[in-house]
């Protein structure tokens, strides 16, 4: 094992990760508009661009699991980090829709690879606390998101370009490559006992529950972060900066929502507490709906309750499948994103056909999905501690 302080700088590194991948993930709701003017395409175009990089996480989150358990987690950290950075260095030279295409897909690898790893190592070195460590890890993410959001709105305002910003987000990213090559990771030794029930896992049926949990919880954190600023400035006529203001208020809460919301969800218990999470959200999200341009800030508000999904889902897993859960946490991941391309490249052909608004309804019926999903997970293990 590390010693506390080698604990306290991988701890470290892992919030910075997923900090930084912030910033380059929430750039894609207020550049593409620019996409869509420069490269003159349209939405249901956009979403087949903006799934490549969905591609490339499939193929890190299935190579993710089983290098963690081969090779280790600094290996994994380190090709991550090193194909991330990759990825977002092309991005400020692209010049048509092919190499945004390209450059997307090869961040999408890195980034699940940096995924993967950090989310199957914090319950290892947070035994206890795993929901608290977890979504705290997480609210970096949020506290990235939000941070690109109130600063891209402005910057593109006065008329930075959006390549200039890729350029800005690559030196932050250059910055994971020397964190990742320098930090000692603990080695996780694997029984025999461990290796063999992998097998196993592909005929168990929890599998597929969380697959379709996650997937829900996936396309609903999508819809929002890709689409909420094009439904503002199509819907209501927004200004860049003023639809960037209810972003920013979405990455906020998203943000807090993970930073307090392990708390709650340790005193509950994980599954309670995501389906009490996931119900507010719905309802938030229908009721914002509702009220068009005056229920935007409902709208907002739901990163709040939305936020803490995926953090937990992976902590449940974890927990339910103690054995191989580097593996179990891929597979998921891998089957749940590929299923998540479909319909993702579904909501942007419905932005085309049915407008903005009525494809931005999508956000509240993946939440309601992933809640009926975690019923029925929660009745599936309610004899395990969770």
């Amino acid at each position: 094992m590390t010693t506390k302080s080698n604990k306290t700088f991988l701890i470290f590194t892992l919030f910075y990760i997923y900090f930084t991948m912030a910033l380059f993930d929430s750039a894609k709701g207020n550049f593409i508009p620019f996409f869509i003017e420069e490269f003159r395409i349209n939405n249901t175009v956009i979403s087949l661009i903006l799934s490549l990089s969905t591609l490339g996480n499939i193929i890190g989150s299935f190579l993710g699991g089983q290098f963690c358990e081969k090779y280790g987690h600094k290996t994994v950290y380190l090709i991550g980090s090193v194909t991330s950075t990759i990825g977002v260095l092309i991005a400020p030279f692209t010049q048509n829709i092919f190499m945004l295409g390209f450059f997307y897909f090869i961040y999408g690898i890195g980034r699940q690879f940096l995924c993967i790893g950090i989310d199957s190592m914090i319950p290892i070195l947070s035994v206890g606390f795993e929901s608290i460590l977890m979504n705290i890890t997480h609210f970096m993410f949020g506290l990235g998101s939000f941070a690109g959001q109130n600063s891209y709105g402005k910057l593109l305002s006065q008329g930075t370009s959006w390549r200039t910003i890729y350029l800005y987000i690559g030196i932050f990213f250059i910055a994971t490559v020397v964190l990742t090559a320098i930090i000692k990771v603990p080695k996780i030794q694997l029984t025999n006992d461990k290796a063999s029930n992998k097998k196993d896992l592909y005929k168990n049926p929890l599998i597929y529950m969380f697959v379709t949990a996650l997937t829900f919880g996936l396309l609903a954190e999508s819809v929002i972060q890709t689409w909420f600023i094009s439904y503002m400035r199509e819907s209501y006529s927004l200004s860049p900066a003023d639809a960037s203001t209810y972003a920013s208020m979405f990455f906020l809460l998203f943000a807090l929502g993970r930073l307090f919301g392990g708390f709650i969800i340790n005193k509950t218990g994980n599954c309670k507490g995501l389906k009490i999470f996931l119900f507010s959200g719905a309802l938030c999200l229908t009721a914002g709906l509702q009220l068009k341009q005056d229920g935007l800030i409902l709208v907002a508000a739901s990163g709040l309750f939305i936020s803490i999904i995926f953090p937990t889902m992976m902590v449940i897993i974890s927990s339910a499948f103690k054995q191989n859960s580097s593996f179990a946490i891929g597979l998921i991941v891998t089957i749940s994103n590929i299923l998540y391309v479909v319909l993702f490249n579904i909501t942007g052909a419905l932005n085309d056909l049915l407008g903005t608004y009525a494809a931005f309804y999508a956000a509240p019926a993946s939440v309601t999905g992933c809640l009926i999903a975690m019923i029925f997970i929660s009745r599936k293990i309610k004899t395990v501690d969770l």
